[in-house]
């Protein structure tokens, strides 16, 4: 199947269908079937105003595959790890008229790109949100919104796949600020070491809230290989060796922790040689840790 970001532009009022936008670049993607063929049509894409300076303009161009998630996968060798840009799943900047008006538009953009996906689909709002916070909590559920109609339309995982990354993210870094605050008040029971017990905690946050987030968006309905903390069994070894990933996604394992992971890593290598072969393992620490604290790992060559 096409890769979303492979596909269509949106199309703009009295944009030629048959033209590249300026620039060269697919900002955005979304499947909109030819209505005699059922092919796939290229259509021209209107380019959101430019954000002011000191905002996080990598935000509003909407990563929907790993690759665009992280610049050079698609060309990395296999083992290669690389880091997650910071912030890159954040929307930073003045809460200013300028910053509502591209908040607005962006979620224009996503509801029109859902209806495309899914022609039942409606779009519940009382309005737009007066708050900023209330504006970015609404991109983030047209994100996911879009993500589970690519799943359920299109049998497509790769948005959803980012998505997950920028939930269990979200959910990490809160949690770990919890966790530390409650490790420093000896709220925190257990003779577990201040890494173990804060890493727990926030494992156990990540699991909890992310089944929680997919139960809102019917995800375990319409996606099978979409899970929560599941046996990944390896039946190459006669023992029935399995490993628990805190998710899958497809082809794609997450692994929420506090501690570095590498190749090298028994638990990782586990991943990788469980029978649905992922081609990347996802490894999501908490941002407080320092930049460059999530990243992936893609397949060694000798595995594939």
């Amino acid at each position: 199947m096409q890769r979303p970001s492979e596909a269509v532009w949106r199309k703009a009022p009295g944009a030629l269908a048959d033209k590249e936008p300026a620039g060269g670049g697919i900002v955005d993607a979304v499947y909109r079937p030819d209505g005699q063929t059922g092919s796939l049509q290229n259509v021209q894409f209107r380019q959101p105003p430019r954000l002011p300076r000191g905002s996080n303009s990598r935000a509003f161009e909407d990563p929907m595959t790993l690759e665009q998630t992280f610049p050079g996968l698609r060309d990395a060798p296999g083992g290669a790890i690389i880091s997650l840009l910071d912030n890159v799943f954040d929307i930073t900047g003045p809460a200013n008229e300028l910053m509502a008006a591209m908040t607005r538009e962006r979620s224009a953009l996503l509801i029109e790109q859902i209806a495309a996906l899914d022609p039942n689909w409606k779009f519940q709002s009382l309005g737009f949100p007066t708050t900023w916070e209330g504006q970015k909590n609404q991109l983030n559920d047209l994100r996911m919104q879009r993500a589970a109609s690519f799943v359920k339309m299109k049998g497509e995982v790769s948005p959803m796949q980012v998505e997950t990354m920028r939930v269990m993210q979200g959910i990490a870094d809160s949690a770990y600020t919890r966790a530390v605050r409650l490790y420093e008040l000896g709220k925190l029971k257990g003779r577990l070491s201040r890494e173990e017990a804060i890493g727990t905690y926030v494992d156990d946050a990540v699991r909890t809230e992310l089944r929680m987030v997919y139960r809102r968006y019917s995800v375990k309905q319409i996606g099978s290989d979409i899970r929560v903390n599941r046996r990944e069994y390896d039946t190459s070894k006669p023992e029935m060796a399995y490993r628990r990933p805190d998710a899958r996604v497809g082809g794609v394992a997450y692994d929420v922790t506090l501690s570095e992971k590498t190749l090298k890593t028994p638990q990782i290598r586990g991943f990788f040689n469980a029978d649905f072969r992922p081609s990347h393992v996802i490894i999501i620490r908490p941002r407080q840790l320092g930049p460059g604290s999530s990243y992936i790992i893609s397949r060694s060559e000798a595995g594939k």
